[in-house]
């Protein structure tokens, strides 16, 4: 989906619309699976049943189809955003409630700000859940920034993406005072795939700036 979003150029409500047509995503990987399974049943030789060869073909070719119009679908739903109802509810984003943590309620200008590296190029059509106190207040996109007003007092801070996360990062908000972090995923992630078992809870960075 990154590169296909790449190679297209598209902007980030094009990027929005293709994240939320997740249907048409697991078409067209339906599509391919169908595709290679037909490539897989042809005989090496020819030899076998005479339907083999045939009933083989069919099926690569109806998984090529699917594909094919899965791929135009995505295309038209990113451009167009229809038809609509491939397109799952937008989630809200950003500030979720007014005070975290506490019963008291949060003093003026007193926050939290998580902000994701729009250097980071894991995941970038895909947001990263931040949660304050145990509680999710915001989704991060790459180079996006949440503000999340808190009480006065410690706090802890972690981003999540899937079953991955960061670590736990302990902050003391002072009255009227904003505590920055900035997240991203470790270095390596796009292409070592072991680290998302090795490592869950350290897979993506959190840290104060």
């Amino acid at each position: 989906m990154t590169v296909f979003a790449r190679r297209l150029a598209l902007g980030p409500k094009q990027q929005d619309r293709l994240e939320r047509a997740s249907l048409l995503n697991a078409a067209c990987l339906s599509g391919l699976s169908v595709m290679f399974l037909g490539g897989a049943w042809l005989p090496a030789d020819g030899a076998g049943h005479r339907a083999g060869p045939v009933a083989a073909f069919a099926v690569a070719l109806a998984g090529l189809v699917v594909f094919c119009l899965g791929c135009a679908a995505q295309v038209m739903v990113a451009v167009t955003g229809k038809p609509a109802f491939l397109l799952a509810k937008e989630k809200a984003t950003g500030v979720r409630p007014r005070s975290l943590g506490s019963d008291a309620p949060a003093s003026a200008g007193t926050e939290v700000s998580v902000y994701r590296d729009d250097a980071d190029s894991y995941a970038q059509l895909r947001r990263y859940e931040v949660y304050v106190d145990g509680k999710r207040v915001g989704r991060l996109r790459r180079g996006e920034l949440v503000n999340i007003p808190v009480a006065v007092g410690s706090h802890s801070v972690q981003v999540r993406i899937s079953w991955c996360s960061s670590g736990e990062v302990p902050v003391e908000v002072g009255s009227g005072e904003r505590v920055s972090l900035i997240c991203r995923a470790k270095p390596g992630a796009r292409t070592d795939l072991g680290v998302v078992t090795r490592r869950r809870d350290g897979f993506l960075l959190l840290r104060e700036v």
